[in-house]
């Protein structure tokens, strides 16, 4: 599933912060203290090099939205140092409710998954492809068509 750990990333200014991770790739960061985190979607991955940031952003972005107006707090969007678009989702007093926000957001990020259909552009990776390594492929803008038909913006 994912888990929740302290954050290996330098240059932030919190008394504590934590990652939620699944499949090496940091989904969101918790900055803050007991009883004051904040919880909202990563951008980048942590400084170690191990642990990467979520490749598809919409999505993500999209699913922190959703957990927002589910929980009837709004969003607060913001730009990170390299101007990239986050999401702050909430406020909470422990981890523990960080968690139960991580799991809203996973089930919003499955659901996303699910309904965006790529076996249209299964056709058209395999005419841009120029060999059979499986690699994405590079539109333009920072969008990679990837060999499943699905998009990535980085």
């Amino acid at each position: 599933m994912f888990d929740i750990r302290k954050s290996a990333k330098s240059h932030l200014e919190s008394p504590e912060h934590f990652i939620v991770v699944k499949d090496d790739y940091v989904v969101l960061r918790i900055h803050g203290e007991e009883p004051n985190y904040v919880v909202m979607t990563a951008t980048a991955g942590e400084d170690t090099g191990n642990i990467h940031s979520v490749r598809n952003q919409k999505a993500l972005i999209e699913a922190a939205h959703r957990v927002s107006s589910f929980i009837k707090v709004p969003p607060c969007i913001k730009f990170d140092y390299q101007n990239r678009e986050f999401v702050e989702i909430c406020s909470c007093e422990y981890l523990s409710d960080a968690y139960k926000i991580a799991e809203m957001l996973f089930k919003y990020l499955n659901d996303y998954s699910e309904n965006r259909s790529s076996t249209d552009m299964q056709p058209i990776y395999h005419e841009l492809a120029i060999d059979n390594s499986g690699s994405d492929v590079y539109l333009s803008d920072g969008e990679w068509l990837r060999s499943d038909g699905s998009f990535d913006q980085n």
